[in-house]
């Protein structure tokens, strides 16, 4: 990672008092929150995380292409040991093999361990925002696999289905062993603007 990269846990250790205020209940109703799994640990998200999130939620209506098509309803619920594997139909097939091996290291993280959906929700959806704006091309989002809960594998199930409705998603598959197994998922983005830019200019040349 570049040095003049900036995390989203770097982000999310900003002051609070500029945070606005969001209503984080909508569309999902009662949650529950998640036990640890036992998984990989990680630091990722400090204490002010929320009032970096609350933040970026308060620009979404500067940023309604990104967000609108974000929906929480209909979600398949699928097994805490599931092995997660999409892709758009545009994409590489090589993206799911490499994401497999953990050939692709991820320039930045999050645990959403101890979040509700609703908090998960608002995290997702600007961890992903800020990864495309830093051009990351691979994040590593870290769900558990919520097999000791009453509703089994909720979270991980949310997280597949939001980001498969994200524009700036283009494939993800879950984390070899050593990065979490199918308790954590390996999301590939597509190109930024100045990558995209550097690859037509390279091929303008040929």
């Amino acid at each position: 990672m570049s040095a003049d990269k900036e995390t989203f846990a770097d982000l999310i250790d900003l002051p609070e008092e500029n945070a606005q205020e969001i209503d984080f209940a909508k569309a999902v109703g009662k949650v529950d929150k998640l036990k640890q799994d036992t998984i990989v640990k990680t630091t990722a998200l400090m204490d002010k995380e929320l009032s970096h999130i609350k933040r970026e939620a308060a620009e979404r209506d500067n940023k309604q292409e990104y967000d609108d098509h974000v929906s929480s309803a209909f979600v398949p619920i699928v097994d805490p040991n599931e092995v997660l594997s999409w892709k758009t139909p545009g994409a590489q097939p090589y993206l799911l093999r490499k994401l497999k091996n953990g050939e692709y290291r991820e320039a930045d993280f999050i645990d959403l361990h101890g979040k509700t959906i609703d908090e998960a929700y608002e995290i997702v959806r600007a961890f992903i925002r800020h990864a495309k704006q830093e051009e990351f091309r691979c994040v590593l989002i870290i769900h558990g696999k919520g097999s000791r809960q009453v509703k089994k594998a909720q979270m991980k199930s949310y997280v597949a289905h939001w980001l498969k409705q994200m524009n700036d998603v283009i494939a993800y598959h879950s984390a070899p062993d050593f990065k979490g197994g199918t308790g954590a998922v390996m999301v590939i983005l597509k190109k930024g603007d100045k990558a995209s830019a550097l690859n037509r200019e390279l091929h303008a040349r040929r």
